[in-house]
């Protein structure tokens, strides 16, 4: 007897042995499960794209709580109702599908289990005998390696819906266009079915046959509980929907980028709020839709507080050819115009060279060689820094940038790891990098942009959260940061209508590259900071188009439908609003200059009035009417701009006549000899 046992236990033991043996020699293929379609998804974990695997097919990764748990309960009462209590095989349903074979003399019904259908779909084989003992082989073999959530996961994962779309989540999206956790009854009854024969029930192929098989499902799962009758029946009578819907397209580019950056990552979960991404593609497409043939545009959005990207709209028309729509707009490097302007403010601040009140020459100079001109062909005078900011005057940013030095300049921004193209390599900057003349991205310069509104703290922009670390490095002093978001925010803005965007703060700066072939604006208010461009793609010159006149509304119209935050008071505010300079920044003289710093303090508009809502009002032959914009005190010559745009330079009239077009909200500016500033922010109403 004592032998007997020994020999039982022996036998027991060497064939438990030999199953180890074979496991660890013969272990599952997992290489299907493991070659997933990647992903890049939103900050809500909604899919903003998907790319095929690497066999092309569509063929996303699927865990439990990702699928609605009726599906769930369906799966199982209808394809493996012992699935939680059997060990791969289920040894009555073999009893039963041999019976039945038995007295029908055919096949009546299958044995198999979701493992085993588990090892079907990771080792797909001919449909013999054969294959089905290595099937249930390999059932055994992945019940003793995984738990039944591993097992049921790879199912949701592989299992085929017809063509080249495997698994649940990728079904329900190609399908339904929705998460497999939004399912009805009978979208989760029919998605039970179509594995069965996927090519013959797919529903955007063959909506009768898919109809019949979600009907037998819905019988079967009646007929065990799963669904009442009632249910059942509602689910039968739902139509079937013969469409096959395309997969999420949103920040295409920024999902591309993504994807090659982070080679070995299935899914990369990105900061992108789908709202806003929707929201500044759709207002850069329109935006394009306006312009000349050709011309492209881009935006992107910024959290200020975490350099987060939210809005990454690289290109308008990702397919259209003509526009080079599958170029990031937003990394191209370009020319900045005169957006740099700003920083070349912020560091005379920061060194102590100017103060916002230091008044600057702007006249015609030469600088060695080089010799700038405004933009309009005109000279100011002596004018403060402040307004010279405001009205991106080129002459006073040149002549900083040569008391800093271009070199040092640009150190500054490389120190921070920004680095502006020289036209040569291996040239030396010269002063013209004041006025736009190195290339710059889009990007970089948002970047620079959030340094100011984070108070002179920048940060490199994060796209993707926990794949890259993002470090605060100082960038300028706060008080000077301070002082240029001040001039920035009374910038007059652009001509239009604006909703949200109207009350609130925002300090922008508009960028307009030589010849006409690069327009941007660059804006931030206490929490995002927003940059535009547009252009053609070849560089091609786009005559009249400025930053202000073409940028600068796109800008304004984002902000508009960005959440407006409670704007917290920065300590440093009131540096940069007090308007008593240093004595020894009263002015920046070069040899032999002798400024007139005497100038009314009085200095205003009288019409219109500061606040005033005027009835706009067109004469009998329907043209536009004339309004006078009169100045009260100040010194003659006096300049006028309406929402940042040249009214009259050089007028000696006290009234410089106005034909506003159409309604809106309009900022006037008036700049006298001395640089005094008169604003006047109205109205027009057609009502």
């Amino acid at each position: 007897m004592i032998r007997h046992f020994l020999a039982i236990g022996g036998f027991v033991a060497s064939l438990s042995a030999s199953l180890f043996f074979l496991d660890a020699l013969y272990p599952p293929d997992l290489h299907r499960y493991e070659d997933l379609s990647r992903t890049v998804v939103a900050a809500d974990e909604t899919i903003l794209r998907v790319f095929a695997s690497a066999d092309e097919t569509w063929r996303l990764p699927t865990r439990l709580e990702d699928v609605d748990r009726r599906y769930i309960a369906f799966l199982i009462a209808y394809e493996d109702k012992r699935f939680w209590t059997h060990y791969g095989v289920d040894p009555l349903a073999i009893a039963r599908a041999f019976g039945q074979w038995a007295g029908a003399g055919r096949i009546v019904s299958g044995a198999s289990t979701i493992t085993m259908q588990v090892a079907r779909l990771l080792e797909p084989r001919p449909r013999t005998l054969l294959s089905k003992s290595i099937e249930m082989a390999r059932a055994v073999q992945l019940e003793m390696r995984l738990s039944k959530q591993d097992i049921l996961s790879i199912y949701l994962t592989l299992a085929p819906f017809g063509g080249n779309i495997e698994g649940v989540r990728t079904a329900s999206l190609a399908y339904f266009n929705k998460p497999p956790r939004q399912l009805t009854i009978a979208e989760a009854a029919l998605l039970v079915a179509l594995p069965q024969s996927p090519s013959i029930y797919r529903p955007d192929r063959h909506q009768d046959s898919a109809k019949m098989a979600r009907a037998k499902v819905l019988e079967r799962l009646q007929s065990t509980g799963a669904v009442s009758p009632r249910k059942a029946e509602e689910a039968e009578d739902t139509p079937i929907e013969a469409k096959r819907h395309r997969f999420p397209f949103l920040a295409p580019h920024l999902a591309r980028r993504l994807l090659a950056e982070n080679p070995g990552a299935v899914t990369i979960r990105t900061h992108i709020v789908p709202d806003f991404q929707a929201s500044a593609a759709d207002i850069v497409g329109e935006a394009v839709r306006r312009a000349d043939p050709g011309v492209n545009a881009a935006a992107i959005i910024v959290e200020n507080k975490t350099a987060n990207v939210l809005a990454y709209a690289a290109s308008s028309g990702f397919f259209d050819a003509s526009r080079s729509g599958q170029v990031d707009y937003i990394r191209a490097i370009r020319s900045p115009g005169s957006a740099l302007k700003p920083f070349i403010y912020a560091m005379a601040f920061d060194e102590g060279i100017a103060h916002p009140e230091t008044f600057l020459a702007d006249r015609e100079k030469r600088f060695g060689g080089y010799r700038p001109v405004n933009f309009d062909g005109l000279s100011h005078g002596w004018i403060t820094a402040r307004h010279a900011l405001q009205a991106s005057l080129n002459v006073p940013a040149v002549m900083l940038l040569n008391e800093l030095g271009p070199r040092r300049f640009l150190s500054r921004l490389h120190d921070v790891g920004v680095h502006p193209k020289l036209g040569n390599v291996g040239s030396s900057p010269g002063l013209a990098v004041a006025l736009g003349g190195v290339g710059v991205s889009l990007e970089q310069l948002v970047a620079m942009y959030s340094a100011l509104a984070r108070g002179g703290v920048f940060k490199d922009l994060s796209f993707s959260k926990g794949l890259n670390t993002v470090e605060a490095v100082p960038f300028y002093d706060q008080r000077a940061t301070a002082a240029v978001a001040d001039i920035l925010k009374e910038t007059p803005r652009p001509q239009g209508r604006y909703g949200g965007a109207a009350n609130r703060k925002i300090a922008f700066k508009t960028g307009t590259s030589s010849g006409y072939r690069d327009v941007l604006a660059l804006g931030f208010d206490d929490t995002y900071t927003v940059g535009v461009w547009m252009g053609h793609p070849n560089a091609k010159p786009m005559p009249g188009k400025t930053g202000g006149g073409s940028a600068a509304p796109i800008l304004f119209r984002i902000f508009d439908f960005l959440p407006v935050q409670t704007r917290r008071k920065p300590a440093l505010e009131a540096y940069a609003v007090q308007k008593k300079v240093p004595k020894n920044l009263k002015a920046l003289l070069t040899v032999g200059e002798k400024p007139d710093f005497s100038s009314s303090t009085l200095f205003s508009i009288s019409f219109p009035v500061d606040g005033s809502n005027i009835p706009l009002w067109q004469r009998c032959s329907g043209s536009a009417a004339v309004y006078p914009i009169k100045m009260r005190d100040g010194k003659r010559p006096f300049s006028v701009f309406v929402n940042g745009k040249p009214i009259r330079f050089g007028s000696l009239a006290r009234s410089v006549a106005w034909s506003p077009e159409e309604p809106g909200f309009y900022s006037i500016l008036a700049i006298d000899r001395a640089g005094n500033v008169a604003a006047s922010n109205v109205e027009l109403s057609d009502r």
